[in-house]
């Protein structure tokens, strides 16, 4: 009895390791390859810690959004300053501790995917039609409001459906 145990333990145990050396084919122009990447290990801990969280702050969201779309962050200074200059957080005057409400966070996300199905958004460029545009794309619930606080599970499904947009892994 002892013997089977350790034996279906050990296939268990290998089965399961088995992901963590394996990877796909190193061409760069894959969207499947997996090569190792500490800031991937970053960004699996950043949304271990986020998805518990009952709300989310400004500076956590651009730190998280810019792991998902550039890779790597820096300091919340710096990667404010590109998102600004990428147009993502061009006129959000949150400070990095205040809490981040779904109509911010949807017009980051707007922006950042260059959403054009909804007319309103791409004249007005509000955040109450980028939460329209997000939920028609399917991003978010169809029945938020601009004004509902973001827990960390929907800021990390909603990163999760932007690095899926851009054909990044997730």
């Amino acid at each position: 009895m002892r013997i089977k145990f350790l034996i279906i333990s050990v296939i268990l145990s290998f089965m399961l390791a088995l992901p963590v050396f394996s990877h796909f084919d190193d061409d760069a122009n894959d969207v499947n390859s997996y090569t190792w990447n500490p800031q991937l290990m970053i960004s699996l801990q950043i949304a271990n810690e986020l998805s518990s969280k009952s709300t989310i702050t400004f500076g956590e969201a651009v730190r998280f959004l810019m792991l998902t779309i550039h890779g790597h962050y820096l300091n919340f200074e710096e990667d404010l300053a590109y998102l600004v200059r990428q147009n993502i957080a061009q006129g959000i005057k949150l400070k990095e501790n205040d809490e981040i409400n779904l109509g911010t966070l949807s017009l980051m996300t707007a922006r950042t995917l260059k959403l054009k199905n909804s007319l309103f958004f791409n004249i007005f460029g509000t955040k109450r039609y980028a939460v329209r545009a997000c939920a028609d794309a399917g991003l978010i619930n169809n029945t938020s409001g601009v004004h509902d606080k973001v827990s960390g599970e929907e800021f990390v499904e909603l990163m999760r459906k932007i690095a899926r947009a851009w054909g990044l892994p997730q």
